[in-house]
């Protein structure tokens, strides 16, 4: 049973993918002291007697938190109630809601070895990695040529900014396009994203020549994920958690660009940690522009002997198994807590 925030993104995903879905009212935490703070109060007053009136319904074995303010009030009152609790954490940065959490829950899983330190936890803690989709996973090359309606071609590379775009990745491709149209070595995939597809499509059509070289491809959207993973090379987008956990879990070198806004700068430091690895080059935000694009994507790309380097130390920093990792300890603490149950009988 997946619980969600109230109108959420969830109330779409979840019932899709064929799970049963249970809302709370909960409200994100301002950040800033505003009138939002007491709607944010009252929202988790009425969270935590929901959340209470759930776990009397459904008598889970074991309550899971995932990071996000909807799993706070769910693991609150489930451990008020000797219900097992676990929580894992994506990010580098652990949430407020996960720190808020950490000392209360029977184990944390974590993503990371370096966010340890920054959970206060006097329980277990394990690295598991961040769960990546088997699709994901299991795509490859050659199907994923035909999907995209592409050929074998030359070095690729994947550039995104997920669902919505990224506008200063969007229009760094755009702005370095002159400088890429005779490199007949290079291959582009460009996902502009649903919002910013349009805009994209109509500056490059007014610069794109019958006698470029390079391949260039754009796409608003990709479905499946994992076919784009699968025919590139080198990836340049943003360092969200999911993001950067499939492509280490995938092997693929990257150029990340952290979004500068996210939560107490998270993305820098996932997308540092990546780095310290060796499967990741880290451009700022505000450095990230049409030249800075076109210099590192050159310098990569005719550098075999360096883009291979970087996919080794990427499949050595991924966790592929993270999944199956996690589900794992969910199971043996479900397990423990029927062997009590018996025990008790």
């Amino acid at each position: 049973i997946w619980v969600g925030c109230y109108r959420g993104l969830e109330e779409q995903v979840v019932p899709a993918a064929g799970y049963k879905l249970e809302t709370l009212p909960i409200r994100s935490l301002p950040r800033k002291l505003s009138f939002k703070v007491l709607t944010f109060v009252w929202s988790l007053a009425l969270s935590l007697v929901r959340a209470a009136s759930l776990i009397k319904k459904h008598k889970p074995d074991v309550v899971v938190g995932m990071g996000g303010f909807a799993s706070y009030p769910m693991v609150l009152m489930a451990g008020r109630r000797g219900c097992p609790t676990v929580i894992h954490e994506q990010n580098a940065v652990p949430g407020l809601a996960n720190r808020w959490l950490s000392k209360r829950v029977d184990l944390v899983a974590l993503a990371y070895d370096d966010n340890q330190q920054m959970l206060k936890s006097s329980k277990n803690v394990e690295i598991v990695g961040n769960p990546v989709r088997s699709a994901v996973l299991a795509a490859e090359r050659s199907e994923a040529l035909k999907k995209l309606g592409l050929d074998e071609g030359p070095v690729t590379v994947l550039v995104f900014g997920g669902s919505r775009g990224a506008r200063k990745i969007n229009q760094a491709v755009v702005g370095s396009y002159d400088n890429f149209r005779d490199d007949q070595d290079l291959r582009i995939v460009h996902i502009a994203g649903m919002i910013e597809y349009d805009d994209v499509k109509d500056q490059i059509d007014k610069i794109n020549l019958r006698t470029d070289k390079v391949k260039y491809h754009l796409f608003p959207y990709v479905q499946e994920m994992g076919a784009a993973y699968a025919v590139a090379d080198l990836a340049v987008t943003r360092a969200g958690a999911s993001t950067v956990a499939e492509l280490t879990a995938r092997g693929l070198p990257s150029i990340l660009i952290p979004y500068p806004y996210a939560t107490d700068n998270h993305q820098f430091v996932n997308a540092k940690t990546v780095e310290t690895a060796g499967a990741a080059k880290i451009i700022s935000d505000q450095d990230f522009d049409a030249n800075q694009f076109h210099k590192i994507v050159s310098s990569l790309v005719h550098d075999s002997q360096e883009l291979k380097k970087m996919h080794e130390r990427a499949v050595r920093f991924g966790r592929p198994q993270a999944a199956q990792n996690l589900a794992a300890i969910i199971v043996r603490i479900a397990d423990k807590t029927e062997l009590k149950r018996e025990e008790r009988v």
